[in-house]
């Protein structure tokens, strides 16, 4: 009986370890493990109670038990060593784990030390990096500035040596390009305000150069009268020639004979250097003071018309030359306008010269006719003027002036 407890006990024990095996899953096989456990205990409980053995039942459970704690203990005293060397690795494991945090925390109390100077560092390459940029900006600032001051000490000399084409190209560099990068600074808006001057400056320069250069026209201009006479006399005595050869005598006007002996007139004309003129009038229109000198140089032009009408001249017969080189210093004159007229039509117009070639006339009219006695009286004296002034009408007819109140002139003195 008791053999018999202990097989059902122990087949008990099997199935409860195999219920707590398969108790990981909850499912419907361990629930059903459960129940056949508790069904195979109750028959045996209730055969004890039948057979009246509760008393040895109680033992047997005791001594299965006994038996259990026996092989628990057997179990444990195998481990045990295993164990508390676990527990001292544990231990030392622990041991090192708190001496590598403490490590850890030097370091990183190192690491902050380090960070702290990185960063104190770092702000200083920064600062140094800020400074060094803004000594190159004034740097910069500084090599633009002088630029500025060599293209301004440059544009003096380009003006003080008379080169005036350059000035002008600096002079635009300077206001477009050069001083609006320094318009900020108080110097770039000092010059800035210098600039109006140095225009007048300029242009003051040119003008003078000009001036110089109609002064200097005097004589150039008594030059090309004084040739264009000869040439005008010369063709004049071939026109004689060739109206004594002509058997039927007829009127050939003097275009005719320009025409005729522009194959055999091979005289160069005298050149004049318009450059001053040119150069100056560049200048002003670059500056934007073209009307400006238009009006200028035509006051000049009548001004110095006026000078050269304006010479005493006295008629008679040894006296004559005077008269004779004002003729000449007024056909150079309008031979220059002329020329000026075919270089520069959009500068000096038709009109400007026309009115200064009336008012020449007039003026030659009047010092006629306030010696008009004696030229009457003495005919030495009217052939001389005659021939002198019917070689000028010639010559300003070839210049493509209007002389008809020449004509009327030489009729009105002499009838012819």
């Amino acid at each position: 009986m008791a053999d018999s407890i202990q097989q059902q006990l122990q087949q008990l024990v099997l199935l409860s370890d195999s219920v707590g095996t398969a108790g990981a899953g909850v499912g419907a096989g361990s629930v059903s493990t459960v129940e056949e456990a508790m069904e195979q205990l109750g028959p045996l409980i209730h055969s004890v109670y039948r057979a009246n053995k509760q008393k040895l039942f109680r033992q047997q459970v005791d001594l299965f038990a006994q038996r259990k704690d026996a092989e628990i203990m057997k179990l444990c005293g195998s481990y045990h060593q295993e164990f508390v060397q676990s527990v001292a690795q544990l231990l030392k494991v622990r041991q090192n784990t708190s001496e590598l945090q403490e490590k850890v925390v030097g370091l990183n109390a190192e690491l902050q030390l380090s960070g702290k100077s990185l960063y104190e560092k770092k702000a200083e390459l920064l600062s140094l990096r800020r400074e060094h940029g803004n000594i190159q900006d004034a740097a910069d600032v500084v090599r633009g500035c002088l630029d500025v001051v060599r293209m301004v000490a440059g544009f003096d000399e380009q003006v003080a040596g008379k080169q005036y084409y350059s000035a002008i190209k600096t002079l635009g560099v300077l206001k477009d390009q050069s001083l609006p990068q320094v318009r900020r600074f108080a110097f770039g808006r000092m010059l800035e305000s210098s600039i109006p001057h140095m225009e007048t400056k300029l242009q003051a320069a040119a003008l003078k150069d000009m001036k110089d250069w109609l002064f200097g026209l005097k004589k150039t201009t008594r030059d090309i009268g004084c040739h264009l006479t000869g040439r005008m006399q010369r063709k004049q005595g071939m026109w004689a020639e060739r109206d004594a050869a002509i058997q039927e005598r007829y009127f050939v006007s003097s275009t005719v004979q320009f025409v005729l002996d522009e194959e055999y007139d091979h005289d160069e004309p005298l050149a004049v250097d318009m450059m001053p003129l040119y150069q100056c009038l560049h200048i002003n229109e670059k500056l934007g003071r073209r009307a400006e000198f238009r009006r200028s140089f035509t006051e000049d032009r009548s001004d110095q018309l006026s000078l050269i009408l304006a010479s005493p001249v006295q008629f008679a017969l040894a006296q004559l030359a005077p008269f004779e080189a004002m003729l000449f210093d007024v056909i150079g004159f309008f031979v220059v306008e002329h020329g000026i007229l075919a270089s520069a039509p959009d500068f000096r117009s038709k009109a400007d010269v026309d009115t200064l070639w009336d008012a020449g006339i007039a003026r030659l009219s009047d010092i006629i006719a306030r010696s008009i006695q004696t030229i009457r009286g003495d005919p030495a004296i009217s052939q001389a003027l005659q021939g002198s002034l019917t070689t000028f009408t010639y010559i300003m007819e070839e210049n493509a002036y209007d002389v008809r109140k020449l004509r009327e002139l030489m009729m009105a003195i002499f009838g012819a």
